[in-house]
């Protein structure tokens, strides 16, 4: 993987910041919606619950959240969520127009079975996660791995690698921020290999 585009960034939020995320999630009940086969399938062995939030509310997160979304789509969250949300676009000097972000609580045998990430043509999904509640754990990203801890920030092109994590022995929770974001932004362009491929699998899958 180039390095460039992913980072990994120690301790990103405070403990204190954790017990509220922890505290907010508790509290979530999101609604059922009608999701794709594939994001279907893939909520099947996550094995808790999901909240997705359209954050940005334009017509690039509408068409990703539409996608990618198993429940039903929310547009509010606390001062504090958007405050980490700007903090991480601040840290990552990424556009913050378009985002969207995903409240994810797993119980004990949850994993992320190997995807990509829905796409937009022209633009990349970059995903900045969060670990806010977990045991240490690897990540995978393409032919890369790396560990994460609680309070840790790991981004990537999520629409570009294919990603994946082992089964959990404990609760996980995390933070999924999307920033959808030009090809330019991340030094690419419509003749990059990832883009390409990129766009062979959203014409299979997201118009499928």
């Amino acid at each position: 993987m180039e390095p460039k585009n992913h980072k990994v960034i120690k301790s990103f939020i405070s403990d204190n910041e954790a017990g509220q995320i922890v505290e907010w999630i508790d509290g979530l009940s999101p609604e059922s919606a009608n999701p794709n086969h594939h994001l279907s399938e893939l909520s099947k062995v996550v094995k808790g619950k999901a909240a997705i939030f359209d954050i940005s509310n334009t017509e690039l997160t509408n068409y990703i959240t539409n996608f990618q979304a198993v429940t039903k789509i929310e547009r509010n969250v606390p001062i504090f969520i958007k405050e980490i949300i700007n903090r991480v676009s601040n840290a990552l000097d990424l556009p913050n127009n378009n985002i969207f972000m995903q409240a994810v609580d797993m119980r004990q045998g949850g994993k992320i079975n190997p995807h990509y990430d829905a796409a937009i043509d022209g633009y990349i999904n970059y995903k900045c996660n969060i670990s806010v509640l977990s045991e240490d754990y690897d990540i995978f990203i393409g032919d890369d791995k790396s560990n994460i801890e609680e309070k840790d920030l790991y981004c990537f092109e999520a629409s570009l690698y294919k990603h994946w994590t082992n089964e959990f022995k404990s609760r996980r929770i995390f933070l999924s921020i999307g920033f959808i974001v030009p090809y330019s932004t991340m030094n690419r362009d419509e003749n990059d290999p990832r883009v390409r491929l990129s766009k062979r699998i959203e014409k299979y899958f997201q118009n499928s």
